[in-house]
């Protein structure tokens, strides 16, 4: 049973060392050489791009809790 658990112990150990963690976004390539006030301008654009997908992603949340509702009103009526 000891020796199971080491085992089990060890694998567990050897696993979560060798996991490696992935952002959603992958790291932006090598900037080539622009100056700081280009960088920035990237910068904002990317971040009003992302902005913009977290709106439409919020506003189809919306719409899907509205009909979870909706649905449950109707469920409960029948």
């Amino acid at each position: 049973m000891k020796r199971a658990l080491t085992i089990l112990v060890l694998a567990a150990a050897f696993a979560s060392t060798s996991l490696t963690l992935h952002s959603q976004a992958p790291a932006p390539a090598a900037l080539p050489a622009k100056s700081p006030l280009e960088q920035l301008k990237a910068i904002r654009d990317a971040n009003a791009k992302l902005l913009e997908q977290q709106n439409k992603t919020l506003q189809q949340l919306d719409e899907m809790e509205k009909t979870s509702q909706s649905l449950k009103v109707l469920g409960r009526r029948a």
